[in-house]
């Protein structure tokens, strides 16, 4: 056998490589997820916010919603590094699809995914090969999968499909006919690579944007093929919505985006120029996509699915307490045990959020953590149907904050008119059908004390008719006590020992009573005459109702 006829052999034993590297990497993959679930430290690249928050933009245009979490919320809760902590998915597709859950709540409860949860943590075997086929999936920021097939775009003419296969297949067919027209064979052979690497490569620098993105919807579609031979809860499902795909399988194996680290990399690249592997993909997909769109859109929803369970899943792991809410007709939150997911070593309190609350306290008390603890862990409920707590009682609702407000300089508000602007959004989305809940943090505390209190006043008599429960912080003794005519009164506190400020951090009801301002000065090691001239103005002021220090002058 001469040099050329050895070039089919070769071509043979690339493949053979080629797949034994592959089956080796699963195999390492598979020891490193299984030491990662029990706690190793495992890399994994995260997806950026902005990626994910224009994903979830366009699935609320796309599907139905009750609430959404607006951008204020988001911040003011911290809202992202929640979803960090939660956040063990492979996929973006997983990623995307656990953000979204966390901003789009619906009002209904969703059984499947608790269900999944079981699942998965009675079949470590089973849960185990999901990762492996989401972690050979990926991640890619701004993949654009739901956004193809939400909009798949007009139809691509079939003769180019069968064209391409055909320019594909010709450098394939002279390897084998090498042997008995060497001449003519090799001809075609090296006629058609040629061609073939120099329009892939025209046609990848043209249209590279709209190739990345098929690349990634491609791989969507073998991930769900080979996870509907697994013997899981979804199992008939995924083989419903992957039937019209199954073909993608064939080409998904080399159609990925390279990153140039490996050899192994630079072989796919020349094999994706020489087959055409990008053009056939793009044509075959957005053609299959627009005929069964339906399809499309429920692989990636199973595929999310699925990686959302999997992720509550480790993640409940590592906290020491978790509750599954139960939902009511009476509007409130009732909650026992219940503490902020982001702190370290956090002190757990009672909710009893089925009234107006305005909470009092000195300063660092945890008046703020607390308003904080439970919309996080509201929103939490109803999106993943599980709070950091003993117990959790509420009714749906949309839930908006008003805490971590700064003046906006590109616009020209002042901090008073960007905080008033936070809280107007709040009656404004009144409109919208539901019960609401409120959270603010220091009502109105970018104004002086007269208007900050009457300005408080008016809105929380408003509010206080209206279709919604609002928790309020305030350090306004007088906004604390004319209040209580319409809301209950809570309170934290602190006591001053040997020097230094003491917090329980635990919520007692009725206004506060003790104030820490001073002691905390002293605490500090402020000069003594300024501790002095402050306890003695605060009395003066108690007694008069006036301030002055015309007294202090003159002795």
């Amino acid at each position: 056998m001469d040099k050329l006829g050895w070039l089919p052999i070769g071509f043979v034993g690339l493949i053979i490589v080629m797949t034994l590297t592959n089956q080796l990497s699963t195999i390492l993959l598979r020891k490193k997820l299984a030491k990662a679930w029990e706690g190793k430290p495992f890399f994994i690249k995260k997806d950026s916010e902005e990626s994910l928050a224009e994903t979830m933009l366009l699935a609320s245009a796309l599907q139905p919603t009750d609430s959404q979490v607006d951008g204020q919320t988001w911040h003011d809760l911290d809202l992202y590094r929640v979803f960090d902590q939660l956040n063990y998915t492979q996929s973006s597709i997983g990623a995307e699809a656990l953000y979204q859950k966390m901003r789009l709540i619906k009002f209904q409860p969703e059984a499947s995914l608790q269900e999944l949860e079981d699942f998965f943590d009675h079949h470590p075997d089973l849960r185990l090969e999901v990762q492996v086929v989401m972690n050979q999936l990926g991640k890619k920021n701004h993949n654009m999968a739901r956004s193809i097939v939400a909009n798949p775009g007009k139809q691509d003419s079939k003769i180019y499909l069968s064209l391409y296969i055909f320019l594909a297949c010709l450098p394939v067919f002279s390897l084998f006919f090498l042997p008995f027209f060497k001449i003519q064979a090799m001809m075609v052979l090296v006629a058609s690579a040629t061609f073939n690497i120099i329009f892939s490569s025209i046609r990848n620098w043209s249209n590279k944007m709209r190739l990345d993105r098929v690349s990634y919807l491609v791989r969507i579609f073998a991930s769900t093929e080979k996870l509907s031979h697994l013997a899981i809860p979804k199992q008939e499902a995924l083989k419903q919505a992957v039937q019209p795909f199954k073909k993608t399988k064939v080409i998904s194996g080399i159609l990925q985006s390279p990153t140039g680290s490996s050899d192994m990399e630079i072989i796919l690249i020349y094999l994706n120029f020489l087959f055409l592997i990008p053009q056939i993909a793009q044509v075959y997909i957005y053609q299959q996509v627009r005929i069964h769109q339906k399809e499309a859109q429920e692989a990636i929803n199973l595929l999310g699915e699925l990686e959302v369970a999997i992720s509550l899943l480790r993640h409940k792991r590592d906290v020491d307490l978790v509750c599954h809410p139960s939902f009511k007709q009476e509007v409130g939150i009732k909650g026992k045990g219940v503490y902020h997911p982001l702190l370290t070593d956090p002190v757990a309190n009672d909710v009893r959020f089925e009234k107006n609350m305005v909470i009092s306290g000195d300063n660092a008390s945890g008046k703020s953590t607390y308003l904080k603890m439970v919309a996080i862990n509201c929103i939490l409920a109803q999106g993943l149907g599980f709070a950091y707590g003993e117990s959790l009682e509420l009714s749906y609702g949309h839930v908006m904050t008003s805490m971590d407000v700064s003046d906006d300089i590109e616009v020209g508000d002042s901090y008073f008119i960007t905080e008033s602007k936070t809280i107007l959004r709040m009656i404004e989305s009144l409109e919208k059908s539901g019960f609401h809940y409120f959270f603010i943090d220091e009502l109105f505390k970018g104004t002086n004390t007269i208007e900050r209190i009457g300005s408080g006043l008016g809105i929380v008599r408003w509010l206080s008719r209206h279709d919604c429960l609002y928790m309020i912080s305030s350090h306004d003794i007088e906004l604390v006590a004319a209040s209580g005519a319409v809301n209950d009164n809570y309170h934290f506190d602190s006591r001053y020992v040997d020097g230094e400020i003491v917090f329980d951090y635990q919520i007692k009801q009725g206004a506060a009573v003790t104030k820490n301002a001073v002691n905390t000065l002293k605490s500090l090691h402020f000069p003594s005459e300024i501790t002095q001239t402050s306890q003695e103005l605060i009395r003066q002021y108690e007694e008069t109702g006036k301030w002055s220090l015309h007294s202090m002058i003159e002795s």
